[in-house]
């Protein structure tokens, strides 16, 4: 699996923030020693069709599309597209509509406000790739979220969409991952932990699980884990730079200094985001003097 899809790192976004962003409660005590140890026990929890918004409805859900104001200009758009998807005729003619919205709405990081018109769309043609859309969408939304009420709603509303479009499509290794770290800012975390490790069991070079494992090892302390799970993928895949990112991290976390200083080094000169290139320069003016 060479395609990165990662949704956790971009949109403009410093890379540190990421870890920052998974709660402190995730792993603590029991679940900080199980995480990347050989225990694979399975918490079942169950959720009912009603706890993530009615997919069947293929109206766009206003009253949480509104939730985040919108400049003026912007929001007569949206309001115009409504309109346009309520009246117009034909799948082709709504899926236009619809990804119009979704797009604008993508662009401005209004992620939950996206998932809805995908959601919509979904409602009216059946699409699972609509419904996935959704998923991810809702998935940005908790990753970015900046409040942990925020952060715990979209991740609720994307763990209901994954676990309805994993059931049409269980073989989508990335959503599985994904879903799995929603149940890991549960009240469920070993459940996610044990989804990811499903990933790997079926694709041990798994890219996003791999990294998702590290980051979590990084967020319960565990340096010398989350160093073995970033070396594999810099030795899997090597061009890519957020894995190196952490993996610098977490070797300074560990004493290696000159070997995470080897790391910024490399994605200084070779990364082609602007973001993780500055990030990168910033650590290292602190851990060069």
């Amino acid at each position: 699996m060479g395609t990165k899809q990662y949704s956790l790192i971009g949109v403009g976004v410093v890379l540190i923030i990421l870890l920052a962003l998974l709660p402190k409660a995730v792993i603590t005590d029991n679940t900080a020693s199980t995480v990347e140890g050989n225990q694979t026990t399975t918490q079942t929890e169950q959720h009912s069709e009603d706890d993530g918004h009615d997919h069947g409805n293929n109206n766009v859900d206003m009253a949480a599309a509104h939730s985040d104001k919108l400049p003026a200009d912007t929001q007569n758009i949206l309001d115009s597209l409504q309109d346009q998807f309520g009246k117009t005729k034909g799948i082709d003619n709504k899926a236009n509509v619809a990804n119009k919205a979704y797009d604008l709405l993508i662009r401005m990081n209004k992620f939950d406000r996206a998932a809805e018109w995908k959601l919509a769309l979904y409602g009216a043609a059946n699409n699972t790739e609509d419904l996935r859309l959704a998923a991810d969408a809702y998935y940005d939304a908790f990753t970015f979220a900046m409040s942990d009420e925020k952060s715990s709603k979209m991740a609720t509303l994307a763990r209901s969409n994954y676990d309805k479009y994993l059931k049409i499509n269980p073989k989508d290794l990335n959503s599985k991952v994904k879903l799995g770290m929603t149940y890991v800012v549960s009240s469920s975390p070993m459940q996610g932990i044990t989804l990811i490790r499903e990933v790997l069991t079926e694709e041990p070079d798994h890219q996003l699980a791999i990294f998702n494992l590290g980051l979590l090892s990084m967020q319960s302390g565990q340096y010398e884990k989350a160093v073995g799970r970033f070396t594999q993928l810099k030795k899997l895949y090597p061009e890519d730079m957020e894995a190196r990112f952490y993996l610098a991290l977490s070797l300074k976390e560990v004493g290696k200094t000159n070997q995470a200083i080897e790391e910024l080094e490399f994605i200084n000169k070779n990364a082609d985001s602007e973001d993780i290139r500055v990030t990168s320069a910033q650590y290292l003016s602190e851990w060069v003097n």
